[in-house]
């Protein structure tokens, strides 16, 4: 897994020597849904995400993102079932989702606006490891599940090469033999640098 992540950094770092570019670096808060939410229904606040885009054309950017999103709960004298087998007690719940995906950006504003909306699209995969841990001993379940991620959200300008931004993505993923979808929304905050 750390190979895969490793590469898909030095990859995306690849794509911002050779185009006007924007890298962006975001604090995702996690907002559990679905199969995800009834296996830990508290929101993340463990997480990071990065995105690398080339501009293809004005108004338009396509690039590729990653991050990583933490959920945590414990549950008390809660049952786990898994199959035909139920475990009680207490229980220290664990998802790590990592998205890797190629994206598209539209931003339908001029530039040189202080505020500049924009909506994207986002297709991929979504690594999700959930892990249950009773005392010593672990479960664990892991799946690459085909994701699509739509969003919307703000760019605010600070300075020439640098915005704020603020947005919103639902990470909808998809069931696997091995594991039901790990969906969830994300509010992002976070900063864009821009090459000039």
């Amino acid at each position: 897994m750390k190979h895969i992540l490793l590469s898909a950094f030095i990859l995306l770092c690849g794509v911002t020597l050779y185009s006007q570019s924007s890298f962006i670096l975001s604090y995702p808060m996690g907002l559990p849904l679905g199969d995800l939410h009834d296996y830990s229904s508290k929101t993340s606040f463990r997480g990071i995400s990065m995105e690398f885009l080339g501009h293809a054309k004005p108004g338009v950017a396509v690039g590729l993102e990653t991050g990583w999103n933490v959920f945590y709960e414990k549950k008390n004298k809660e049952p786990y079932k898994q199959g035909t087998t139920t475990i009680t007690g207490t229980q220290y719940r664990y998802t790590n989702a990592v998205p890797i995906l190629v994206e598209s950006k539209w931003y339908p504003t001029e530039e040189k606006k202080k505020a500049n909306p924009y909506v994207g699209l986002g297709v991929g995969t979504l690594f999700a490891s959930r892990s249950t841990d009773f005392g010593l001993y672990r479960i664990t379940n892991e799946a690459w599940q085909f994701c699509v991620r739509p969003e919307v959200g703000v760019l605010f300008s600070i300075e020439p090469g640098l915005k704020a931004m603020l947005g919103a993505k639902y990470y909808g993923a998809f069931n696997t033999d091995d594991l039901d979808g790990q969906s969830f929304l994300s509010i992002n905050v976070g900063f864009v640098f821009s090459s000039l």
